[in-house]
């Protein structure tokens, strides 16, 4: 007998972990489904054992093998000789690692989710539970079409976020390593040939030379400063409780804050759809969607969302009822319950909050880079004159008639 650790949702929406033994995953699966239980994730206590530990698969990873093996399974080509091609084509050792394991599980007489499951940290739970109601219902080969289009759209909108910023931060980083050196190691040099001259001089020139004293005499502060605060944000990404303010502190932020609001927008409608188009009953869809959001402000909602849904309340009336969860969001979801085309509605509001997420980021970067731009050439212009205003004083001094 082996031990697996379980999560299963039950009847009434709830989520159940614990421990049982079994002669194999199967067993347990359908010991779990006997007692009225849906699985959500099975593993053994010891999975390390199996050696197949190391780095997981990257998103663009999961996609092509996603892809790979759907369209074989499309074409008619039964699964375990589908996995056989795909391990033959090019792929990086760790992702062949994994896709001989995936065989290995299936000559074993494991059903492919139970496969999947053997692996959980290269497929997440939204990815096994999707396959497990493809299998349930013969739909497999539709069901990895719906997941390698939506993790196509979810790594399309990250490289797009990523790409937008990656211009603005460079630009950032290197001003403000230009201005230290400046102001650390420029101004110094002509400091004692000001101080030499005798007359008073230029208050912006007396402000430049004090932050530059301050930051040479004071910079194990700011370093203090700095690593008290990494320290801090890594203490606070460590627990569920600390993640938690993270993220409300950031969807208040100024400007930034709505973008993250519509992005985890986009993401909760797109894995709610997928889920519950695909069979997933609706409490574990959300369950489980709250599970993969990478915003705990959006997991506690839609979990709170769960609880009023078992209750009786209308999934719109749960929504509209969280904070963090966009009121249009909630209003289009409550048309699509109404008119009993949900996974309609719910396609909508990711495909429309996805395009607020990019028009957001265009309408921010067509203001931010002119305003920075802007701001660097203050900055730039100040420096500047606190050296040549004390030179130009000195000039006028040497030859007062020039």
């Amino acid at each position: 007998m082996q031990q697996f650790n379980y999560r299963a949702a039950t009847a009434q929406g709830r989520i159940e972990q614990g421990r049982r033994e079994a002669e194999s995953r199967e067993q347990l699966i359908q010991q779990l489904k006997a007692a009225g239980k849906y699985p959500l994730e099975v593993t053994e206590r010891a999975p390390a054992a199996l050696g197949w530990s190391g780095r997981t698969f990257s998103r663009q990873e999961r996609l092509n093998f996603t892809q790979q093996l759907g369209g074989l399974l499309s074409a008619g080509i039964p699964l375990e000789r589908a996995l056989a091609i795909v391990s033959r084509l090019k792929l990086p050792p760790q992702v062949d690692k994994v896709v001989q394991g995936l065989r290995r599980s299936l000559q074993e007489g494991l059903s492919f989710t139970a496969a999947l499951e053997r692996f959980p940290g290269h497929f997440p739970a939204l990815y096994v539970n999707m396959v497990r109601a493809g299998e349930a219902g013969g739909i497999l080969p539709q069901v990895l079409e719906k997941l390698a289009q939506y993790q196509e759209e979810e790594i399309s909108l990250r490289r797009f976020v990523v790409s937008s910023l990656f211009y603005p931060c460079i630009v950032v980083t290197a001003s403000i390593g230009a201005i230290l050196f400046y102001v650390g190691v420029v101004v110094p040099k002509f400091e004692s040939i000001f101080l030499d001259m005798g007359s008073e001089l230029p208050w912006v020139t007396r402000m430049v030379m004090l932050f530059g004293q301050g930051l040479r005499d004071f910079w194990f502060v700011l370093a203090g400063l700095v690593a008290a605060l990494a320290l801090w944000l890594a203490r606070e990404s460590t627990t569920s409780a600390g993640r938690f303010r993270l993220d409300r502190i950031k969807l208040k932020l100024p400007w930034i804050g709505p973008i993250l609001q519509k992005i985890a927008t986009s993401r909760m409608a797109l894995s709610l759809s997928l889920l519950t188009g695909s069979g997933v009953p609706l409490l574990t869809g959300l369950e489980i969607t709250a599970d993969v959001m990478g915003n705990e402000a959006m997991a506690r909602a839609l979990k709170q969302v769960a609880r009023e849904v078992k209750q009786g309340q209308s999934l719109a009336g749960g929504m509209a009822a969280q904070e963090v969860i966009p009121l249009l969001a909630a209003e289009m979801i409550g048309v699509g319950e109404e008119s009993g085309s949900l996974g309609l509605m719910l396609d909508k509001v990711a495909k429309t909050y996805e395009g607020e997420v990019r028009h957001s980021m265009g309408i921010f970067l067509a203001v931010f880079e002119p305003l920075l731009i802007l701001f660097m050439v203050g900055i730039i212009a100040i420096l500047a004159m606190a050296i040549l205003l004390p030179i130009t004083n000195m000039n006028s001094q040497i030859n007062p008639l020039g």
